[in-house]
């Protein structure tokens, strides 16, 4: 089915997928596609919500393709998009459209926001190991910075499909959990919906009929970044039942408090798949961001049509590189247009950068403390503070730069609190477009700047070299510049100092009245 929107002249519209965040915004002029089954989006989460800076949204209800042509929409769908009026600006748009969004009764778990988190990856990859576990985490201690969640990735388990530590790594994974714990960490496991042939638990799954099929009912073996393996058909009462099952138990034996749940991206499934019930590609998708929804503690990298819910996404891993497109460059468009489409609750990936093959092999140590440090200047203000690799033990300025922001981040737990509480009521983006609070100034497309919440205005540096920032401060309230204390006028154009080491923000003061 089709329809057809004319985009009004100044209009411009935000929103459908993460990945679309350096493409945003939408007007009169663009040329773009986009969709639920848009191969270059499939590592992101995708949302089928539209808000437009004239209070027009658009919301699909399943999958959906969007052209942009000519100054006008074309909207595919099986069924019609619900297209609607909130006001007139951003914000009256997205709050109206995420009124529709199904309620999810669990609550985010605040720590999850509210302190940093740690992942094993980048400074592990797959060589990890309960020594280098309890290690790392001693070490962040060490270094001044608070405990928050501790994520153990790749590599712990015995197998993709069993699900249980490896013995030679983790010879003691209770005792180790609890020494976590004891040391003021949360802790959560990687895990992925593929099953390995060799698994132990492939015959049992395999006759249970819990694994996705081919045309001609073989089963369906999937290449994937770590190898090729089955797939688990998340239609099959089989398949949930059997994870679940997995996960409550090592939650039940060694107090594990949640799951990193990779994966579940809409390209490891097909068109024609055999299932149990009929899904899409995407529906796939769904349905895994659904089965990690049952978590307290979760994050999720791919997931489509779960805006509102409480469950963490990420951004996909990110470059160690300055680039727009998959570097430092691409976290603030990517993680506003995150809000837009439901996610309040957004990771940025890690600090430094996630993509494993630039920690591996040759200039794998080339540490880059000016790239580095800028990518911990931009997360400090986000809702989620995710480091990774152990800067900190290699860099004497990086971990100077990584300790002021750590805690400049764990400083703001009022401010998130209350913004946590508000995107749990309304759906509201905790960071926020400037467009979004100040509608009709001049921001319709900022992307290189973003407010948390309405009163934090933050500008980070992202490109090389830089050592000051300017920009234009909405106007109707003055600004003081945080790292040195001045106070600005709305509407002001400025440029203050940014050295390396220093995040360029801004705190809304109001006007007497």
């Amino acid at each position: 089915m089709q329809t057809e929107l004319v985009i009004e002249r100044g209009e411009t519209f935000w929103g459908g997928a993460v990945a679309c965040g350096t493409g945003m915004p939408i007007g009169e002029e663009t040329e773009t596609e986009f969709g639920s089954g848009t191969l270059s989006l499939a590592t992101n989460p995708v949302h089928g919500i539209l808000s437009s800076t004239h209070g027009r949204y658009i919301l699909f209800k399943r999958d959906f393709l969007v052209k942009a042509s000519e100054g006008k929409l074309s909207l595919f769908s099986e069924e019609s998009p619900m297209i609607g009026k909130g006001g007139e600006t951003l914000k009256d748009a997205y709050l109206a459209a995420a009124k529709f969004f199904p309620a999810d009764p669990m609550p985010v778990p605040r720590d999850l926001l509210t302190r940093p988190q740690y992942c094993t990856w980048t400074e592990t990859l797959k060589e990890i190991t309960q020594e280098k576990t309890l290690e790392y985490a001693r070490s962040v201690l060490a270094s001044g910075m608070p405990a928050g969640l501790l994520i153990l990735d790749d590599g712990w388990m015995q197998a993709y499909g069993d699900w249980e530590f490896d013995e030679n790594k983790f010879p003691d994974p209770r005792g180790t959990i609890e020494k976590l714990h004891a040391l003021g960490f949360k802790v959560e496991l990687w895990l992925v919906p593929f099953v390995d042939e060799a698994a132990r638990s492939f015959p049992l799954l395999r006759a249970r009929n819990a694994f996705v099929r081919e045309k001609d009912n073989s089963i369906a073996f999937r290449e994937w970044w770590n190898g090729k393996s089955a797939v688990l058909d998340l239609t099959s009462d089989a398949a949930n039942k059997w994870l679940h099952g997995q996960l409550r138990s090592l939650q039940q034996r060694y107090h594990i408090d949640g799951f990193k749940f990779d994966a579940g991206d809409f390209m490891y499934y097909k068109e024609g798949d055999v299932t149990s019930r009929p899904v899409t590609p995407s529906g796939q998708t769904e349905l895994w961001t659904a089965f990690a929804g049952a978590y307290e503690y979760g994050e999720l990298r791919a997931a489509f049509g779960n805006g509102g819910t409480h469950t963490v996404i990420r951004l996909c891993d990110k470059r160690r590189s300055w680039s727009r497109e998959d570097g430092l460059g691409a976290l603030v468009p990517n993680m506003i247009n995150a809000g837009l489409c439901g996610y309040p609750f957004v990771c940025a990936d890690m600090i430094g950068g996630g993509f494993s093959t630039d920690f591996e092999g040759t200039g794998s140590e080339n540490v880059e403390t000016e790239l580095v440090s800028r990518f911990c200047e931009c997360n400090a203000l986000m809702p989620c503070m995710q480091f990774s690799n152990a800067y900190w033990r290699r860099d004497d300025t990086l971990k100077t730069t990584f300790l002021k922001y750590a805690n400049f981040h764990t400083a703001q737990r009022g401010r998130l609190e209350k913004l946590i509480d508000e995107a749990e009521r309304t759906h509201a983006p905790i960071l926020r477009a400037l467009e979004y609070e100040f509608p009709h100034q001049g921001y319709e497309r900022e992307t290189e700047s973003f407010l948390l919440g309405e009163d934090l205005l933050v500008s980070p540096v992202v490109k090389p070299s830089e050592r000051e920032k300017t920009l234009v401060l909405p106007r109707g309230c003055n600004w003081t510049y945080l790292p040195t204390g001045q106070t600005f006028c709305g509407g002001e154009k400025v440029t203050v100092p940014a050295p390396v080491g220093t995040l360029p923000c801004f705190e809304r003061v109001e006007l007497p009245r």
